[in-house]
């Protein structure tokens, strides 16, 4: 018996005997369970670690006092603002729980602001971005630069706008300031040139007037005589003759400096131009928020012409479009310009605005040098936009907005410029 044990032993120091499974040790049941109540715990743990941290990120993001954070649900209301954006706007969270975005934002802006909600909660829209004012609960507008992204709803799936805002107020109006200074500029340029055009234009007329009047005085002396001498007030008569050619060919180089050079027109694609344009006057204006709105024919043919003035021209007009707007407020500021053929010989661009529009009885004094209606103008421009038009062989005419505004009408022969000829 005790040789069989001694052999049971050295074959289990060997490795002989059962398998390795079967001389696993038993781990008892109360154990199993803490051990598997540990990893729960372990793992509980590490979860709550991370929504902490979730949780402390957010705070942070809220609590930050250089933008504020707004957070809406799917009828536009706020759920969550930071204090930042509170004391933007002067409202308590509470406060801003019972409205909307729309609520504080200037009539202007509310329907570009329900577009891009919608677009959002459609899908259509994954972010965007504007400049806008806001009005505070004190009623004073500040202005900020919004960043709006669609967060998806975990539990509808529905897109949520979640907001980043910046408060340029103090940054708008320095770049007002600033404008309002290069403005001022700018007009006093303009006037020093037109003074300094006058002066020239004076000095050039006023000798052959002067000789005018002295022939005409030598003339009548000759004629009041007891013998009134022929020859002499012919020769006089002549002169003055020889004068006035002379200051009708002066006026005719004033007004050929206005006018286009045949040589200098090329063919233009006028909704290209008609687009260029419209980019630089909404971004000399942004601090004016309008809707424009377009409606060119693609089909439109080219037209000759002298690009710098024409360019000038559609400028000119639309900057008057938006000033008219400044002062409404109670009402749409929209800004409509169209393309399109007239008849077959010619192309017509029509830009019409909401403004304050003209009073009946100054409507056909529009194009007359020196006529305005701007407290700063010198009414110079619209006379030089039909001048520049016509020498084109078109026509500028202007007729009252309905139910407000004005319109304005550019039409242009249908032709190619002198270089496709050659």
């Amino acid at each position: 018996m005790g040789q069989d044990l001694g052999k049971r032993m050295k074959r289990r120091s060997r490795g002989g005997g059962r398998p390795a499974k079967a001389r696993r040790r038993k781990v008892p049941p109360k154990q199993r369970n803490a051990l598997k109540t540990t990893r729960r715990h372990s793992s509980s743990t590490t979860v709550q670690m991370e929504l902490r941290t979730s949780e402390e990120r957010w705070r942070s993001l809220l609590n930050n006092p250089i933008f504020g954070v707004t957070f809406l649900d799917d009828h536009q209301r706020f759920i969550t603002t930071s204090r930042t954006f509170q004391n933007m706007v002067g409202y308590s969270d509470a406060e801003l729980r019972q409205i909307t975005p729309l609520d504080i934002s200037v009539p202007d802006e509310r329907e570009i602001n329900e577009a891009f909600f919608s677009e959002m909660r459609q899908g259509k829209r994954q972010h965007y971005e504007m400049i806008k004012q806001l009005q505070c609960k004190d009623g004073k507008l500040i202005w900020v630069h919004l960043y709006v992204f669609a967060v998806t709803d975990r539990k509808s799936g529905t897109q949520l706008p979640f907001g980043i805002v910046f408060d340029i107020t103090e940054k708008k109006q320095a770049q007002d300031a600033l404008q309002k200074t290069r403005t001022e500029l700018a007009r006093v340029a303009r006037m020093n040139q037109m003074v300094a055009m006058t002066g020239s234009i004076v000095h050039e007329i006023n000798q052959p007037i002067a000789a005018i009047v002295a022939n005409a005085s030598a003339g009548l002396r000759w004629l009041e005589r007891t013998n009134p001498d022929v020859n002499e007030t012919r020769a006089v008569l002549r002169a003055i003759l020889r004068e006035g050619q002379r200051t009708d060919n002066i006026i005719q180089g004033i007004r050929a400096t206005f006018k286009a050079d045949v040589e200098t027109r090329v063919s233009i694609d006028l909704n290209k131009l008609l687009r260029e344009v419209l980019v630089v006057v909404q971004g000399d204006h942004q601090d004016r928020p309008i809707e424009v709105h377009t409606d060119l024919d693609e089909s439109l043919p080219f037209v000759a012409a002298d690009r710098v003035q024409l360019q000038q021209v559609i400028f000119n007009l639309i900057t008057n479009a938006v000033d008219a707007m400044n002062t409404v407020t109670d009402r749409a500021r929209s800004l409509r310009v169209v393309s399109g053929l007239n008849g077959g010989k010619s192309v017509v661009v029509t830009i019409e605005d909401t403004g304050t529009g003209f009073a009946p009885g100054n409507i056909d004094r529009v194009f007359d040098t020196f006529f305005t209606t701007k407290a700063n103008g010198m009414g110079m421009g619209l006379a030089i936009c039909r001048s520049i038009v016509e020498s084109h062989g078109g026509r500028l005419t202007v007729s009252p907005g309905y139910p407000h505004g004005a319109v304005f009408k550019v039409v242009l022969p249908i032709g190619r410029s002198s270089s496709d000829d050659r």
